[in-house]
């Protein structure tokens, strides 16, 4: 009998190496797929607790497209969401200016330290001699001393002028710096407002032009755009506004003047490139790697770990887990964008409904992805609940049940203790006329971004203001009608 000979050594090793070669990249994608699925699980999750009726989401590791999905529906024809759909990005807009800006100084066209007066000659505020002294870095780091609120006061006005940037900006002649410049922090839209506005008057051309021309073409950003005609040509729609948790139609409407700061559309491809950018910060060709390290560098510290660049913001800057990121918000729609250079992971998140008081939601949602992305546990997914209208509502039926009674003592004529609702009436209507100005001021916002923003609370509140109102008038009336009965 035969015998069959001793398998060497050497013939051992070559088997295992290409048993490794053949099934580790089986093994590779194994992984991959399970990590891609529980991602599709997460985000399908979240996107039915929080009823977000579309969204586009994308994901970068290490410059390569690793995973993008879109969800759901956008506008009023319901067209489906695709990764090309072009979504508003909110605040992620002055990541882009600020980008816009760098692109001009690296030119020699603007320099950082240069008062924003001797481009913009005609721009001015109530103090002229502080107006003189704010430069292009107090503008992009946002120290400029101009406050949030004059920023909201200027903001989704829903233009479609072409002019709109500047008049915004014209519009601030009037307005009473909060801090000196340079002084503190003051998060502002009219800050990147006044950039568009400079943009446009070295380059004389349109903000929509030089953005189209130097940023999104050059970075390949095929369905950016930054006005009204240019968003609609590309695809954009308008989302959502949440009205008691759900979604209804936006009744609020796309705005030029608002592109510098909020108002550009792009749809997760497009924002693929922008992380690319960011990714290749020692060696892309649209920045040099000196005025890139400019633009991510963390000027003003703005809490414990966080710090804002030139329209960016960085955490944990110079560390192993910082994080290049900016967050945006309009009143139909909520963006979130991310890039650790450490692991090489970036991504989008593009949602087409928002409220004031739901924009938390996304920041556990881009949490929750890098989590997953590094191997640890994902963040429970808050649900989504509209207590504050829940209790304004309360409100209102307690108030409407007092009407109902004030009008049938009233058609009774049967009343007591006047001075009690005299001094009731009067309580109210004190509190009627307050109720506004209270929410304006507690919140730091202009009424206009209330109703925007949180549109079925400003509409509950003004109920409750008539109603009060009405009740207070009823009180009143019922004690002067008593006080002649007993005269």
């Amino acid at each position: 009998m035969k015998m069959i000979a001793p398998i060497s050594k050497f013939t051992l090793v070559c088997l295992v190496f290409i048993s490794l070669i053949l099934f580790l990249p089986i093994s590779q994608m194994s992984a991959e797929q399970d990590l891609k699925s529980t991602l599709d699980s997460y985000i399908k999750t979240f996107l039915e607790k929080h009823r977000i009726p579309g969204a586009s989401i994308a994901i970068v590791h290490d410059n390569n497209i690793f995973y993008a999905k879109a969800w759901g529906i956008t506008g009023e024809f319901e067209e489906k969401v695709t990764t090309e759909t072009p979504f508003t990005i909110g605040s992620i807009s002055k990541s882009l200016t600020g980008l816009a800006v760098m692109k001009l100084i690296e030119e020699g066209t603007v320099r950082l330290d240069d008062p924003v007066q001797k481009y913009i000659p005609w721009f001015s505020l109530k103090d002229k001699k502080a107006a003189s002294q704010i430069t292009i870095k107090h503008l992009l780091t946002q120290t400029s001393g101009i406050s949030t609120y004059t920023g909201l006061s200027i903001s989704d006005r829903e233009s479609n002028d072409l002019d709109a940037i500047k008049k915004n900006v014209e519009s601030l002649s009037d307005v009473k710096l909060t801090a000196a410049p340079g002084e503190k922090h003051q998060y502002s839209n009219a800050n990147f407002s006044i950039l568009g506005a400079l943009i446009e008057e070295v380059t004389n051309q349109t903000y929509s032009e030089y953005m189209e021309k130097q940023v999104f073409t050059p970075l390949g950003m095929k369905y950016a755009a930054a006005d009204y005609r240019a968003a609609y040509k590309k695809g954009y729609a308008a989302g959502y506004q949440s009205w008691l948790g759900f979604p209804r139609n936006s009744a609020v409407t796309y705005d030029n003047g608002g592109a510098p700061y909020g108002y550009l559309t792009a749809s997760a491809t497009d924002m693929i490139q922008y992380i690319r950018l960011l990714s290749q910060r020692d060696s892309n060709i649209f920045l040099s790697e000196k005025t890139m390290n400019l633009y991510l560098s963390p000027y003003v510290q703005t809490g414990e770990h966080r710090y804002y660049g030139l329209g960016v913001r960085l955490s944990n800057p110079n560390s192993k887990d910082e994080m290049i990121w900016h967050s945006g918000s309009t009143p139909d729609s909520r963006a979130e964008v991310f890039f650790i250079p450490e692991t090489g992971w970036g991504g989008v998140i593009l949602t087409n409904k928002n409220h004031i008081l739901e924009e938390e939601g996304l920041i556990y949602l881009k949490q929750g992805i890098i989590n997953i992305l590094n191997g640890d546990e994902p963040l429970d997914i808050p649900q989504s609940s509209p207590i504050v209208q829940f209790i304004l509502i309360g409100i209102i039926a307690l108030l409407l049940v007092m009407s109902i009674y004030l009008l049938v003592k009233i058609k009774s004529g049967k009343t007591r203790k006047t001075k009690v609702w005299c001094v009731s009436g009067i309580i109210l209507l004190v509190i009627a006329v307050a109720i506004i100005p209270l929410l304006i001021y507690s919140t730091g916002s202009p009424w206009h971004t209330i109703k925007v923003f949180a549109a079925d609370i400003a509409l509950l509140t003004i109920i409750m203001v008539i109603l009060m109102g009405l009740n207070g008038i009823l009180s009143i009336y019922i004690s002067l009608k008593r006080s002649k009965e007993g005269f």
